[in-house]
């Protein structure tokens, strides 16, 4: 399985044209590629997860290119896809692969992809990487497309890492600034990034006037992104023939109902009434009860764990009310989905489902970016919903992010009117703000609260 899964180890010149990651990725040419392996070493042990369909094993397969390129010996690189696997398979495998190529010098890369869908894995790779064996110095690249084990593992792989700081990686759709890339010309536009602590400060108030000339132009390439969403494949798709193709979403609904929930035993029309409740809930505190009379669940606790398998397979995340500086865990949660297409999945499948709301989505995707400004350098983070939160007030109002990290409270209203009103709550609370509007924008350091146009907002954002 291996030699049949690692062509490069015998024909290293031109295994890439019959791949089949590869292969599908140049008949969807995007100029785009997130890298998040770029700088993997030995003996680290790295962690990459994200959901299904994001193109973590195409990532794979570019490190492995990578890293043939530079010089390694491609006898040395082995890769293989466990989601069919025990952790007996696993564990057999990585052995007859260390017995086979014990005669060869060198530190070997291993690539298991899928890797979470074994039950166990994380056991069996701590109980190898604790053998004085060539798999305690290799550079181990494992993937995943679900957090459901992330504790256990996190505690299993702790002092197993290789001295190695920075293994977690997350992978998600692609954000904002790399979307219009892709999809446009946009040449000449500034570089700047900012984190959401700098807003409200003369960097980037120099920033955001900067990109003021090109104000329409990303409100319309906004308007698309919330539109199209981000995974790579969707993306190419609306950059080849102006529309995201049935093909694919209906892969992207597989994925919610044949891992996410397959363990629920919920039929197709209980999963899109589940979908379509959310979608109508999207952007408010979650009624957990109220929901479970309207789609036919129990109880709330079935409702909460159903959300608990969207989130741990990375479909969706959750937005907790605050309480001081860390997440109320009693209070009613928002829940938001991953990327725009999820939020229509829905509705594509059945047109009479609502709709996502365009001013709900757009509230989705700035939490969204201002969740992986805040998780960049820990993408746990973005499971535990420790960072971006919601408030209510004593009036009975909400401001829809705060957090200790953002260092400023976060509206989004995705108009061009009356911002200034439904800033109030901000600026009563703690005197200042940033209201993400549509393209209004009022930027002054001498004035407490900010309007920033959603476009410039997300281009500035993003990474």
């Amino acid at each position: 399985m291996l030699s049949e899964l690692s062509p490069w180890r015998s024909q290293p010149g031109d295994w890439e044209q019959d791949d089949a990651d590869v292969r599908a990725s140049l008949l969807f040419p995007l100029d785009y590629e997130p890298e998040p392996l770029a700088d993997i070493r030995p003996p680290g042990l790295y962690l990459l997860r994200g959901p299904r369909r994001v193109g973590k094993s195409l990532e794979l397969k570019r490190a492995i290119s990578r890293l043939v390129a530079r010089g390694v010996d491609p006898k040395l690189i082995f890769y293989c896809s466990c989601d069919t696997f025990s952790s007996q398979d696993l564990r057999r495998l990585i052995i007859s692969m260390q017995s086979v190529t014990k005669m060869l010098s060198g530190p070997r890369y291993w690539f298991l992809d899928e890797v979470t869908a074994v039950t166990g894995w994380s056991k069996v790779i701590k109980g190898l990487r604790d053998q004085n064996t060539t798999f305690r110095e290799a550079c181990v690249v494992l993937s995943g497309s679900s957090a459901r084990d992330l504790r256990e593992a996190t505690d299993d792989l702790a002092d197993r890492r290789g001295g190695v700081a920075d293994t977690d990686r997350l992978l998600l759709p692609m954000g904002f600034r790399a979307f219009c890339c892709t999809i446009d010309e946009t040449r000449g536009l500034p570089t700047t990034s900012i984190r959401p602590s700098d807003f409200l400060t003369p960097q980037a108030a120099e920033a955001i006037y900067e990109l003021e000339p090109w104000t329409t132009r990303l409100d319309e390439l906004w308007q698309l992104y919330l539109e199209v969403g981000g995974f790579p494949r969707a993306v190419a798709e609306f950059v080849r023939s102006a529309e995201v193709g049935p093909g694919f979403v209906e892969g992207l609904w597989h994925v919610v109902v044949g891992d996410a929930l397959r363990r629920t035993h919920m039929s197709e029309t209980e999963v899109l009434a589940f979908l379509d409740r959310l979608v109508e809930n999207l952007s408010s505190p979650v009624n957990a009860s109220t929901i479970a009379t309207d789609v036919g669940l129990r109880d709330s606790q079935r409702v909460n764990e159903r959300i608990n398998d969207l989130v741990t397979n990375f479909l969706a995340w959750r937005c907790h009310r605050i309480r001081g500086e860390v997440p109320n865990p009693a209070a009613q949660r928002k829940v938001y989905f991953i990327d725009p297409l999820v939020a229509q999945l829905a509705h594509r499948r059945n047109p009479r489902m609502v709709a996502p709301d365009l001013t709900r989505v757009h509230e989705q995707q700035v939490g969204l970016m201002l969740t992986r400004a805040a998780s960049h350098a820990r993408p746990a983070t973005l499971i535990e919903a420790d960072r971006v939160m919601y408030e209510r007030t004593q009036t009975d109002s909400e401001i829809d992010f705060v957090g200790p990290e953002l260092g400023v409270p976060f509206e989004c209203k995705y108009t061009d009117a009356s911002w200034r009103r439904e800033a109030q709550t901000m600026r009563s609370r703690y005197g200042k703000g940033v209201m993400v509007t549509k393209t209004s924008l009022e930027v002054d350091e001498n004035e407490a609260v900010w309007a920033v146009p959603a476009g410039i907002f997300a281009w500035l954002l993003d990474r």
